[in-house]
């Protein structure tokens, strides 16, 4: 399976490494031209100097005048020119301070031209003017390292603000691709905050158009699903509503039958009792039915925990010689009545089943630290291994070697409706460390305590 990867990622390493590719084309192209004008700019200046030069060379009045440094016929500047006069014999008749002592170029034929030459070990930018009447040439040349350094010089200026933009579009874009993908955010956190009961479709109002397929394709999957599960939903209530009329039939005709048995009736009692389990069934699958459709939260109203714990039928525990205790601490709690004392009822009936003969069973009503409300079923029975207890609450799962009849639906029908009240379900040691304790733990906002 290939790995996961980051859009945004992805996106700003395209984005940043576009812009930098772009910046470094865009560099050098302003390098190239900045080195083509200075350059002709300097060009310039060393055609002026070797006209100034063979003026000053030819004028009787300025002969015995020698410039001492190349920058005098150059201005003030920071470009620092090397003139050379040299006569028609190939000798130099002046120069420049620090100008190299042989001509620039030797035996120039041509009468005005720009060359670059090596001298002295160092490369030279020079050009050549010849004035034809006094034979006289003026050779004015520049270091190309003097050009380098000063072209380098404006790199470094301009360097540290084009950095300083670089970064600037890194964080611009940064920010706009972050912005950008907000709606994907926003709209995985709305589809992660979906119950598994909540399958209307997700809000595409507002999103980009890119989104929308998708959107689309979830709301129409949200929606087939949901067709699905009512179908399912309908055809378990319509079969365990159509099966109850039948399986009262039949227990009438098995306990007729029962009567009007001569010898030993234990088949019949065995069938009867089997009957029984099936009607059980049928009234438990009802009831989830009734429970899984629930979209929105039951209608809640004040229940009385005391009478609550007094209305539960204890007749199978006195049947078994089950000692049934309460506590009730905390006095009401918000819930839906009939859901409430159908889930204790459940828990009652299974503390009994499974609990030992002659065992205890304590009902507990307690206010929990953060004002919720905590509703407990424990017993002193054989208990619930760690590793089953993770299973309690699935549909149809029963603890094996337990002995005991039943359709495994309890704690499916408890799980659901604590769900449905926004309750949580869990287990714990019974009592004096033994047994099972089933706890419920309403919030504050639902569930009250005096």
């Amino acid at each position: 399976m290939k790995a996961s990867y980051s859009l945004r990622r992805r996106l700003l390493a395209w984005v940043l490494g576009a812009s930098v590719t772009a910046w470094l084309v865009s560099l050098a192209i302003v390098v190239g031209v900045a080195w083509h004008e200075s350059s002709a700019v300097f060009d310039e200046a060393l055609e002026e100097t070797a006209r100034l030069a063979l003026a000053l060379g030819t004028d009787p009045q300025q002969r015995s005048a020698t410039p001492r440094a190349g920058s005098a016929l150059a201005g003030e500047s920071r470009l620092k020119l090397y003139y050379q006069l040299v006569d028609a014999d190939g000798r130099v008749r002046s120069r420049a301070e620090d100008a190299p002592a042989q001509p620039f170029v030797r035996d120039a034929k041509r009468r005005d031209f720009h060359a670059n030459v090596w001298i002295d070990g160092s490369y030279w930018r020079v050009y050549v003017e010849r004035d034809a009447r006094s034979g006289l040439t003026a050779q004015v040349g520049q270091p190309w390292k003097e050009r380098a350094d000063l072209l380098e010089e404006m790199a470094e200026k301009l360097a540290w603000p084009m950095l300083g933009l670089l970064v600037l579009l890194g964080t611009v874009c940064w920010l706009a691709i972050r912005r950008q993908l907000a709606p994907l955010e926003r709209t995985a956190a709305g589809i992660a905050a979906k119950s598994p009961q909540d399958l209307s479709p997700v809000a595409d109002a507002g999103q980009p158009r890119e989104l929308r397929p998708i959107l689309d394709a979830l709301n129409a999957l949200l929606g087939r699903l949901g067709q699905a599960l009512e179908s399912e939903r309908r055809f378990t209530a319509d079969a365990a509503h159509e099966l109850r009329t039948p399986l009262a039939a039949l227990r009438m005709r098995v306990q007729l039958l029962e009567r009007q048995q001569a010898g030993p009736a234990e088949p019949l009692r065995a069938l009867r009792e089997d009957v029984d389990r099936c009607t059980a069934l049928v009234e438990s699958l009802l009831a989830l039915a009734r429970l899984d459709p629930a979209q929105a939260a039951p209608a809640r109203q004040r229940v009385d925990l005391a009478a609550l714990f007094d209305s539960l039928d204890r007749s199978p525990a006195e049947a078994r010689g089950i000692t049934v205790t309460q506590a009730v601490d905390a006095a009401a709690l918000q819930a839906e009545p009939a859901l409430l004392a159908s889930a204790l009822r459940s828990l009652l009936d299974n503390a009994v089943r499974y609990g030992r003969p002659g065992g205890r069973v304590h009902l507990s009503a307690t206010p929990r630290p953060d004002g919720g409300v905590r509703l407990g079923v424990a017993d002193d029975g054989p208990g619930v291994a760690l590793a089953d207890r993770a299973r309690l609450g699935e549909r149809f799962f029963r603890v094996l070697g337990s002995g005991q009849t039943g359709n495994g639906l309890g704690l499916s029908i408890v799980a659901r409706t604590a769900a449905l009240h926004g309750a949580r379900l869990h287990f714990a040691d019974g009592l004096d460390g033994g047994g099972l304790a089933v706890l419920l733990d309403f919030p504050p906002r639902q569930g009250s305590s005096a």
